[in-house]
């Protein structure tokens, strides 16, 4: 088997294990993604009950 047989199946395995690897890195920012959103979620509802919360404390005290 000559050299450049030897490296273009070297090459084809390098090929194989980069795909490999851009596929789980995309499935990371994929999940990344979806728990920021999820955060966001959180911080959106987080603020809702906070104003509530605020103007139950603001009409308690003008009330008093």
């Amino acid at each position: 088997m000559a050299d450049w047989e030897k490296d273009i199946g070297m090459l084809k395995t390098d090929v194989k294990y980069i795909r490999e690897d851009v596929a789980i890195m995309q499935k990371q920012i994929r999940d990344l993604n979806k728990t920021s959103h999820m955060g966001l979620g959180g911080v959106k509802v987080f603020l809702i009950i906070g104003g509530i919360l605020a103007a139950i404390w603001t009409f308690v005290k003008l009330t008093d």
